[in-house]
């Protein structure tokens, strides 16, 4: 009878345990219909972790990830489920779906490698062809923009050093600092025109200081205003 009870009690344990996996596989493909991939995510990973053995979530795990536009963690799920893979098909599917991964990280390499894995499994899928030719284009432009840059860079000493010999012989009339001072005056005009004003200020004080002193008659006192 004792042992009745207990069997009793795993079996509604087990169908409870198993109840909660599918539960949560039933909410997370709800979710991701409504778009809601975080939520779809949270919840196919616990149906995944309590579901048996037997059961691979991880395409769905990995779409929702993608979905959620967490790439890095999307990449790691589809090169996992494309290591599990036996089935040629739901391989070259897997490695599709990693090189479109990798395409959206704008890793142009590895979405080659993935691309090209894909259809060694699967060899006339158009769209990874198509897919595999967009990454090859990209790729391209991205070593013509970094050789271009390069190559801008390694010229600009030169042009530096041009630009620097041009304005010491052909703009000998104007140094460095007149250009920098945003329409300042150099050092030595502003000092030349502030000392002219200091004499024209003493003038003026001179000559108002003798006319005071003819109208008093008083005689000058030689002293400078």
């Amino acid at each position: 009878m004792k042992s009745i009870v207990v069997f009793l009690f795993v079996v509604i344990a087990f169908q409870g345990f198993s109840q909660q996996w599918v539960d949560s596989l039933k909410v997370a493909r709800k979710a991701y219909k409504n778009k809601q991939y975080d939520k779809a995510n949270k919840y196919y990973r616990s149906a995944q972790n309590l579901a048996p053995k037997n059961i691979d979530l991880s395409e769905e795990i990995a779409q929702s990830t993608y979905r959620s536009r967490d790439f890095e963690n999307a990449e790691k799920v589809y090169q996992q489920a494309a290591s599990e893979k036996k089935n040629k098909t739901e391989k070259a599917k897997i490695q599709h779906n990693l090189g479109n991964t990798r395409m959206k990280k704008k890793d142009y390499s590895g979405a080659i490698d993935a691309y090209k894995e894909s259809l060694r499994n699967n060899p006339n899928d158009q769209e990874t062809q198509y897919n595999l030719s967009e990454a090859i284009r990209q790729k391209k432009q991205e070593t013509e923009k970094k050789n271009n840059n390069q190559g801008q860079n390694g010229n600009n000493p030169s042009q530096n050093q041009g630009n620097s010999s041009a304005n010491s012989s052909g703009n000998s009339g104007k140094s460095g600092n007149e250009k920098k001072s945003g329409g300042n005056l150099p050092n030595r005009q502003a000092d030349k025109m502030l000392d002219d004003l200091t004499r024209q200020e003493a003038d003026t004080r001179r000559r108002i200081a003798n006319g005071q002193n003819k109208s008093t008659n008083n005689s000058k006192t030689g002293k400078n205003w």
